[in-house]
């Protein structure tokens, strides 16, 4: 599959690498309107035609592009490929708007080209194995999800730490419980006057399960873990813990009807073993990369596709709408 990449900043040069450990896939084009961006590539990859105007790659035939750009970008970019047929994979959000989202699904559709976005986590092994154990039962009743993506940088000035940091636990969420939320409520602050450092998005869905999420990129310590807590088990995943990124705890709490005067009802807690599975570790994104070739030669159903990235950007502009009118709960549309 002959591909294009069109970003090769912080996360654009990490496709540049990923993708030449690839079988099948080969990299003809990088395109950066920022020559700073791709000045050090040249001499590293000879075999890649580097250009600064993406609008070079409409008509080379490419089997497939790769857009990572600022995020206020994607929809013009990939607007332009899909009208050629030519299918693209685009980083997340996929858009900024919904209506630009909805109308690239719709554009995908009527070109019958492959709209994939880059929600990476949904090729993450051990997330595979976290939606396993909850479509299984074996945690029980889902009750809540409890994120906390947090660090020192990289700060963003296109969009703040809700759209850029908060998108991955958005749709986290929604993938593991298989649904979008009814309400949104959020919060966030800037120190920089222009967007939001620090988010606090809480997310309720069918009024049975609370999935908070904590969005900081000025904190001291890199941490991004997530908690899934059922009425039988409860699970963290840590994507900063080198090899064991899962730890299984069998605990929980049960409540049972009171028959006294006092209390309504009976809190019963249960106490049990800690379990760390063996997980396969192999790269998310070159797990994706390596599913957008199959997508594109009609081998799979794509797992993240336009309608995911869709879902996603309507629950983050209720919760943006939310932010901006003091933190109210608001329903997602």
């Amino acid at each position: 599959m002959n591909l294009g990449l069109v970003g090769c900043g912080y996360w654009g040069k990490n496709y540049v690498g990923t993708i030449k450990d690839v079988d099948g896939a080969s990299l003809k084009y990088v395109c950066d309107s920022n020559e700073k961006n791709i000045a050090g590539l040249r001499k590293k990859f000879p075999d890649i035609k580097f250009i600064n105007d993406y609008s070079e790659l409409l008509d080379k035939g490419l089997d497939g592009i790769i857009v990572v750009t600022p995020s206020s970008t994607h929809f013009d970019i990939a607007e332009k490929f899909l009208d050629r047929g030519v299918n693209v994979m685009i980083e997340k959000p996929i858009t900024v708007k919904s209506d630009d989202a909805e109308a690239l699904c719709n554009s995908a559709d009527k070109n019958k080209s492959v709209l994939m976005v880059g929600h990476i986590f949904r090729y993450h092994p051990a997330l595979v194995k976290v939606k396993e154990l909850v479509d299984s039962g074996e945690l029980g009743e889902i009750r809540y999800l409890e994120s906390k993506r947090v660090g020192l940088g990289p700060i963003r000035t296109d969009v703040s730490s809700l759209w850029d940091l908060a998108t991955h636990d958005i749709y986290i969420s929604n993938y593991l419980l298989g649904m979008i939320p009814d309400r949104v409520s959020c919060t966030g602050i800037s120190h920089n006057g222009k967007v939001d450092d620090i988010t606090c998005l809480n997310m309720r869905y069918n009024g049975r399960v609370l999935s908070t999420i904590y969005a900081n990129w000025e904190h001291p310590v890199k941490e991004r873990k997530i908690y899934i807590g059922g009425t039988k088990k409860a699970i963290l995943f840590d994507d900063i813990e080198p090899s064991n990124k899962l730890v299984i705890y069998d605990k929980g709490v049960t409540y049972q009807p009171s028959s006294g005067d006092y209390a309504e009802f009976l809190a019963s807690l249960r106490d049990g073993n800690i379990l760390i599975p063996k997980i396969q570790n192999t790269p998310p994104l070159k797990n994706e990369i390596e599913h957008f070739l199959k997508c594109i030669g009609g081998e799979v159903k794509c797992l993240t596709d336009g309608l995911d990235g869709l879902n996603t950007v309507r629950v983050l502009e209720a919760a943006e709408n939310s932010r901006n009118k003091g933190g109210i709960e608001l329903l997602v549309k």
